[in-house]
């Protein structure tokens, strides 16, 4: 073979492997990016920015209370979500709790919940987000919120669980205001 066919061949297999390189980068860099602010991908923006309120029923063993929360959701300079709420049971005063969620990794997240034994882990798929979190003791919430494809309400299912055994469950509706 001559000089200038081996340098057109090498030239070529560079070319492929800067473009092989280069589509690994943007699938691995600008889809994550871009599934982040998807709406068909559940992020803590597109569920809570701006003002939400729920209903729901909390069970409990043998008993159940009702409850109403209001939300209050803002991305902040740091780049982190915060969600402040008031939860009301029934007739007792209320309580306000606030989440600082932080992306992770692609639609992975950290979050930190006033209240809670610990970090909150959860990790979106699709129109899910899934959290789990440490209540107090030995108690586990795992919570499974769907946001509806118009994005205008979210369901909210969860079990509580003590060393893995089921003892309460939680069901609510959240709508947003805006």
């Amino acid at each position: 073979m001559r000089l200038p066919d081996l340098r057109r061949i090498y030239s070529h297999a560079i070319m492929k492997i800067l473009r092989f390189i280069l589509v690994t980068m943007f699938t691995l860099v600008v889809l994550p990016a871009h599934a982040q602010n998807d709406a068909s991908v559940f992020t803590p923006e597109n569920g809570f920015s701006g003002l939400s309120e729920g209903n729901g029923v909390l069970h409990l063993f043998f008993s159940h209370k009702s409850f109403h929360v209001e939300n209050h959701g803002f991305n902040r300079p740091d780049g982190s979500f915060q969600l402040d709420q008031t939860v009301r049971f029934g007739d007792n005063a209320p309580d306000t709790r606030t989440w600082v969620i932080r992306p992770s990794n692609d639609l992975h997240y950290t979050a930190t919940l006033s209240g809670a034994a610990g970090m909150v882990t959860g990790e979106a798929s699709g129109l899910r987000l899934t959290l789990r979190y440490r209540i107090k003791g030995p108690l586990v919430m795992h919570q499974t919120l769907t946001l509806a494809a118009d994005s205008k309400s979210i369901e909210n299912v969860g079990q509580i669980t003590v060393f893995g055994i089921p003892i309460g469950s939680l069901h609510e509706l959240i709508r947003r205001n805006d």
